[in-house]
């Protein structure tokens, strides 16, 4: 199987390029009119009929279009599954109709909010394409999927736009006729679930930002953390809790806790990063359902107080947790909790329900299709005192000093901080 860092070189970049966009390029004035004259009454929507649409090929230009001719395979009252006819060999009809079976489009929206509907048919599209597969083999690497706002505006201003709701992913490629090898089984059981999923969080994001709420898409670390705990949503239980993590996710967060201290999540949204915005907000997801953050009481909650404003990035955070923007406090003490329940977690040496995890294990193998093995967060053993470290933002280490080190210097061990930072620590004896 394709190794994470591999799978994705070169997607958080283009899809950083595609969010920085859409905050910085387009015009709400021209957002496509839901009217009876829309563009989807002049598409037949059928199964089995065709229409092209316009997909984007390029990292360095957001106006560089294939034009594709698919075939409407598969449908549904909320989404549309259409195939590039160039690939109606490569996903079957039972393949679409398991995908289709296991997208849970109905809960995405309860615990995520709605997405927008500017062409009035009530659905939204995926796109399965050959030119997704095209478009990340041009760096050697892969992008699983995307979805670009320019959709929804006016395609008289914004040449690549498709005037509708649409989102764009690979198709199974197990020679690499068109980039990165890519098997139909892991495509089906591993990369087309988690990007359904995925892409359906940024699209509901940009609407309840953007559209709603009249403000700015959200900070892309978090639209992008949010959008890997939307790919948990496949194992939702009966009470709507996700009790498990969706296949994609442990190999990013295996990549954050072997580099843990070194990674301010909310500085950016490389593979690590996306790794350790998503394993805090599933903390605070549970966190919330436990009924351990005062002012949210289900993880449901939460996270529509993060998707329903105009609040962006740490703000938003820190008012959807604390009703308040500058809660640099609590934010503080539940980034802490988050430490020690990223150390304590699964490792039986505490059974405080704030400090561990339930619908993840951080210490055992994976089962994702990968053989990725979580064993904790790296841990830097002191040989020497002093000892000096840097750390920025929201990132977080973990330090053994030896009582035989300690006793060394005075059997005193004194901690130091630079006075222009906010910080916080445990001592944990062992």
């Amino acid at each position: 199987n394709l190794t994470t860092s591999f799978l994705e070189q070169g997607t958080e970049d283009f899809h950083q390029a595609l969010r920085e966009n859409e905050e910085n390029n387009i015009d709400e004035d021209y957002v496509v009119s839901n009217d009876v004259s829309g563009q989807f009454l002049r598409y037949a929507t059928s199964v089995g009929s065709s229409r092209t649409f316009k997909v984007l090929n390029s990292y360095s230009s957001t106006s560089s279009y294939d034009t594709v001719t698919a075939t409407l395979r598969y449908a549904t009252a909320d989404f549309e599954f259409y195939v590039d006819d160039r690939n109606a060999n490569n996903l079957s009809d039972a393949d679409l109709e398991e995908l289709a079976t296991n997208y849970d489009t109905s809960s995405m929206r309860e615990v995520f909010g709605e997405e927008s509907d500017v062409n009035g048919d009530g659905k939204f599209a995926v796109l399965f394409s050959q030119s997704v597969n095209e478009l990340g083999g041009s760096s050697g690497g892969m992008v699983t999927g995307f979805f670009y706002a320019i959709d929804l505006f006016d395609s008289g201003v914004y040449s690549v736009s498709n005037e509708m709701e649409i989102f764009y992913t690979v198709v199974p490629d197990p020679d690499g006729d068109y980039g990165t090898p890519l098997s139909s089984s892991f495509a089906l059981s591993n990369i087309l679930p988690s990007v359904l999923h995925h892409e359906l969080q940024h699209m509901i994001s940009f609407n309840q930002h953007y559209l709603v709420n009249e403000g700015s898409s959200e900070e892309s670390w978090l639209n992008e953390g949010l959008s890997h705990l939307a790919e948990d949503i496949f194992s939702i239980d009966s009470d709507e809790y996700m009790d498990e993590a969706g296949n994609e996710n442990p190999s990013r967060v295996a990549q954050y806790l072997d580099d843990i201290q070194d990674i301010c999540f909310s500085c950016g949204s490389n593979l690590e990063q996306r790794g350790g915005t998503y394993l805090f907000l599933r903390y605070l997801y549970e966190q919330a359902e436990i009924g351990n953050i005062d002012l949210v009481s289900t993880g449901n909650e939460l996270v529509g107080n993060l998707l329903d404003t105009d609040n962006r990035g740490l703000e938003n955070l820190k008012k959807a947790l604390f009703g308040d923007e500058d809660a640099d406090t609590d934010m503080m003490t539940y980034l802490g909790r988050f430490a020690l329940a990223v150390y304590l977690s699964n490792s039986g040496a505490s059974t405080d329900d704030r400090l561990n995890y339930d619908g993840i294990d951080l210490r055992a193998n994976a089962s994702d299709n990968r053989g990725t093995v979580l064993n904790g967060p790296s841990i830097q053993t002191i040989s020497a005192l002093p000892f000096t470290d840097t750390l920025k933002g929201t990132s977080v280490a973990y330090i053994s000093i030896s009582g035989e080190i300690i006793n060394q210097n005075g059997g005193v061990l004194s901690l130091s901080f630079d006075d222009s930072i906010n910080f916080g620590g445990y001592i944990v004896q062992e």
